[in-house]
């Protein structure tokens, strides 16, 4: 039978692979089959769905658009080799043909290799060596599906994505959405959180036929902690949907997850005691760049032309309640956490500006860029609201 992909390809940095069953969902929201951490990206972007005999792209009523050959379109029917584009992603839709006693995901990994020129050592490009075997055993040897038979992984090999990241790339950062499961198949990927001053702290290193990302899975909350490739790295994704799935159908899978969640989390909260690294927000947080001025409250006890004075920032980050603040110049010198600010942040121009109050928690330097930790104080409802609808795509009650 035929198998189809979509294939994406970051730069030389990360190339992915994601196989197409039924109906495939992409966006922002971490809950898609596809997520993109992309602000240009809606919660809910685009759908892939098989109809009629043909694989179709389709826009949910996003933002930004689907772009097809330089155009904006609504639904597109996928031919070989097509690509189109959501938010600053570009992704190409791929078919391969497999026989049904071929093994799965040693014919993903074909495909895989012939896209992105990777010699993986669990392909034997002349099928004849029991070594491509290598791949189905390393999952077989993952604890998470250790009690599985090959039967059973054959179904997971279809639903698998693919990830392939060179050496030093971010897999995701703490405070990012998302809620996949993800199992080293070749190189070795490091945990590690970071601390007030932005010095980075590891918590564990994983290699081949581990797992990481249960506790995002099951919490519900965003990533707990960073992770990144040590060394080139090939990567299996389980989305959050397909997850519930096999728990559904296999429930000694969540129980495995479920002792690994509470073994981690015990042992990460131990590490960042000895390190005295407080525990970071648990509301979820995002990578935006966003334009923000802000000025000094009036009653702060600061030089008067500072405070009579607007100042310029970016955001590296920005959540429901906080933002990271990062500015430029000698005056920044003088900023100390307490300090309370008003500010004004730019959000896309369909969600407008928020206007709130700031608590400064903590101040890092390097060079002359000042990096601003911020809590927000004495935000009204309607401003909560936007900054809602921009986070999550949808507005909830805040308290």
């Amino acid at each position: 039978m035929k198998r189809f992909y979509l294939a994406l390809k970051r730069n030389n940095l990360q190339k992915s692979i994601y196989p197409l069953e039924g109906s495939v969902s992409i966006g922002r929201n971490p809950e898609n089959d596809i997520t993109l951490v992309d602000y240009n990206v809606s919660r809910t972007h685009a759908r892939v769905s098989f109809q009629k005999g043909s694989w179709i792209i389709e826009d949910l009523d996003s933002a930004n658009g689907i772009i097809f050959a330089g155009e904006l379109v609504v639904s597109k029917t996928l031919t070989l080799g097509d690509s189109f584009q959501i938010g600053e992603s570009i992704l190409t839709f791929l078919e391969e043909g497999v026989s049904d006693n071929t093994e799965q995901l040693s014919a993903t990994m074909q495909v895989f290799s012939s896209l992105i020129n990777y010699q993986s050592p669990f392909v034997d490009p002349n099928r004849t060596n029991p070594s491509f075997m290598r791949l189905q055993g390393a999952l077989l040897s993952t604890p998470i599906f250790r009690s599985l038979g090959k039967q059973a992984l054959r179904g997971l090999e279809d639903i698998a994505n693919l990830h392939l990241f060179s050496a030093g790339q971010l897999v995701f950062q703490e405070g990012d959405p998302g809620r996949s499961v993800y199992i080293v198949l070749d190189g070795r990927v490091q945990v590690f959180t970071k601390d007030h001053e932005g010095q980075e702290f590891p918590l564990a290193t994983l290699e081949s036929n581990q797992f990481f990302g249960e506790m995002a899975l099951l919490s519900g909350k965003p990533r707990s902690s960073s992770v990144a490739t040590a060394t080139e790295s090939l990567l299996a994704e389980f989305s959050y949907k397909n997850m519930q799935r096999i728990m559904m159908r296999y429930p000694q899978i969540k129980e495995v997850l479920v002792q690994y969640f509470r073994e981690r989390e015990e042992d990460s909260k131990k590490k960042r005691a000895e390190a005295n690294i407080q525990e970071r927000r648990k509301e979820p947080r995002f990578k935006e760049r966003l334009l923000v001025s802000f000025g000094v409250w009036p009653l702060e006890s600061l030089p008067e032309e500072m405070i009579n004075h607007t100042y310029k920032a970016t955001s590296a980050d920005i959540s429901i309640s906080g933002i990271m603040l990062v500015a430029m110049g000698p005056a920044m010198e003088a900023f100390h956490a307490g300090c309370r600010l008003q500010l004004e942040i730019h959000l896309p121009c369909r969600f407008g500006r928020v206007e709130t109050q700031g608590l400064v928690r903590h101040v890092s330097r390097e060079g002359n860029t000042v990096k601003l930790g911020v809590d927000f104080v004495d935000t009204t409802a309607e401003d909560k609201k936007k900054l809602q609808k921009f986070l999550y795509g949808q507005t909830h009650t805040i308290g």
